[in-house]
């Protein structure tokens, strides 16, 4: 019974999200300042922009931990403990969990509660952290920025995606691109200003000399980011509702827009199967009557409900996907100082000004290769030059550290904060084209929930795997012997085994964005008899009957995708025409 009531209350959660709006409040919404400023949707952007900066401080959270742990535990001549960076686990998990929780609730009550809320629960845990570093506790920094901050970011973090992919459905990568480029954009900003505010020569004094201290910088960080988030929420909201753009409503999905374009007489053969497909007598080819957008609502008949968008195989290989092509980023964004200062022996402002400008990379692929896929029309293409690209740098990485190719390490490394970048502005875009901008809300928070749990059990992993490779390598070097081993032929062999896991994630992310049949011709053409799977090879579709695969000619494709969209567009004129009849009567 128990179960049965959680099982149902989750399906109900995930049921259509319909957000109410009474006329009084759409009446407010046409206005950015009450009767003075009219609304105008190229606001929008910025005011997600200025939201995600703050939202991209979570980046730069491992410039906290060696001064919060001289705060609460003493000196330790500036070496991390590995104590405060646990805050960062918790922050990214709790980040998923609470986008996945609350996507369908913030589509229901819309982006400007949403947002706020998220502002609120950041602004808390930031003032929790500060009373705990005062206090000497290093639980209330867990529960304050790691709980509560980290949930909090996760709501406002999703808040600004969904409104810009509605309001924008022909820019949907644009949209997406200035949506999260901003998370990018704190990263770059934060662990300077975090580094101002609590003293730049922490490490070399005695607590009491530093100068503002963690607890303050908490607190003066945690009010701006309230206050330029909250300001940012306040231009937040949906469209209205009948709100289109080039014949693309909120719950289209791509392709269904121009399908009118593909009923098309491709040989005079053809002309039987369209009449008896649209039911027609008229013999003559050139007055067959086309279904038009104007009679023939595809938008509707191909739109997906949010159940059977989160249940798909597509959304599942894209879950898969999105692990594979962020996994290698998400690793070197966030051991990316400890690896240039313990590889390349660099030290002083060298690692965070590479931190910086890794960040940049990341910044502008969240913008750039979002706006690309628009002009090319496909976003599976990205992912899949993504992980290609990421496959090769990742396997060119150690064979630099080996041979000290610092510029090598960092052609690597920047070209892969910029795909890293590119998964978060390409995916929220590549959610609307398969379900709809409708559901952008609940399914780009599920997938995030792909990047928190890399970021939690990948994080773990990665240093369990470094602290156990000493001995590992040990062992390899001196076949067991103790005696001669030098631990100085360890130092450029340190990550070899992480970057081998590492490298079969992303090849399992590049398999999988392969198979996700992007178009909604791959997603909706009946399947013929005995066919067991398709995909496409380059141009061509591929059925696959039992073990043996047939290549479909373009023109057979053509043939049945016209006489499919034609059975529609008849059907649809039928029913309308009995509701006439009914109407009459």
């Amino acid at each position: 019974m128990v179960v049965a009531k959680i099982k149902n209350s989750f399906i109900n959660h995930y049921k259509d999200t319909v957000y109410v709006r009474s006329d009084a409040q759409l009446e407010r919404e046409k206005w950015l300042v009450p009767n003075a400023i009219p609304f105008n949707r190229w606001v929008l952007p910025f005011a997600a922009f200025s939201i995600q900066i703050c939202c991209g401080s979570l980046y730069a959270w491992s410039g906290y931990n060696a001064p919060i742990e001289a705060a609460i535990y003493g000196m330790n001549n500036g070496v991390d403990r590995g104590i405060a960076s646990v805050t960062f686990y918790i922050a990214v998990a709790f980040f998923g969990c609470a986008a996945a929780a609350f996507g369908p609730w913030m589509e229901r009550k819309g982006p400007f509660l949403g947002c706020m809320v998220g502002t609120v629960m950041f602004f808390i845990g930031n003032l929790l952290s500060a009373l705990g570093v005062h206090v000497g506790q290093i639980a209330l920094v867990y529960i304050g920025y790691g709980i509560l901050g980290g949930a909090g970011l996760g709501i406002a973090y999703i808040s600004p995606v969904s409104p810009l992919q509605k309001w924008f459905p022909e820019y949907r990568g644009l949209a997406a691109g200035f949506a999260v480029c901003g998370f990018g954009g704190g990263s770059i900003i934060a662990p300077f200003t975090q580094k101002y505010l609590i003293g730049l020569d922490y490490q070399l004094d005695t607590v009491k000399n530093i100068s503002l201290g963690v607890p303050l910088a908490f607190v003066i960080l945690g009010c701006i980011y309230f206050t330029i988030m909250s300001i940012g929420s306040l231009v937040l909201r949906m469209p209205p509702p009948g709100y289109e753009v080039n014949g693309i409503k909120i719950d289209t999905v791509k392709g269904a827009e121009t399908l009118h374009q593909d009923i098309v007489i491709h040989a005079e053969e053809d002309v039987a199967d369209f009449m008896v497909a649209t039911g027609g007598n008229n013999q003559d080819q050139k007055t067959v009557a086309l279904p038009t957008r104007a009679t023939t609502d595809f938008s509707t008949y191909f739109k997906m409900t949010l159940w059977e968008s989160i249940m798909s195989t597509e959304f599942r290989l894209m879950y898969v996907m999105f692990i594979g092509a962020q996994v290698t980023g998400l690793m070197i964004m966030s051991k990316i100082q400890g690896i240039v200062q313990t590889q390349f022996g660099k030290t002083g402002n060298e690692p965070i000004n590479i931190n910086a400008i890794l960040g940049t990379f990341n910044l502008l692929g969240r913008l750039m290769v979002p706006f690309l896929s628009d002009w090319l029309g496909n976003r599976k293409l990205f992912f899949i030059i993504s992980c290609t690209v990421q496959i090769v740098m990742l396997g060119f990485i150690p064979y630099s550290i080996w041979g000290q190719y610092y510029w090598a390490f960092l052609v690597e490394v920047f070209s892969i904060a910029f795909f890293y970048g590119a998964g978060f502005g390409l995916i929220p875009a590549f959610l609307s084209d398969q379900f709809g901008s409708k559901n952008i809300g609940p399914t780009h928070g599920i997938i995030l929930t792909a990047w928190a749990m890399t970021g939690v059990f990948g994080g773990l992993l990665f240093t369990a795997v470094y602290n156990t490779g000493y001995n590992a390598h040990y062992y390899i070097l001196e076949g067991g012997t103790k005696k001669t081993w030098n631990p100085a032929d360890f130092r450029f062999h340190a990550y070899d085994i992480n970057f081998q896991w590492i490298l079969g994630f992303v090849f399992m992310g590049l398999a999988t964005a392969c198979m996700i049949p992007s178009s909604l011709r791959d997603r909706r053409l009946p399947k013929a008899e005995g066919e067991s799977f398709r995909f496409r090879f380059g141009p061509r579709l591929v059925r696959v009957f039992g073990t043996k695969p047939v290549v479909v000619s373009k023109e057979q494709e053509d043939k049945e995708w016209a006489a499919y969209i034609a059975g529609i567009a008849q059907a649809q004129s039928e029913a309308t025409r009995e509701s006439v009849a009914v109407a009459v009567v």
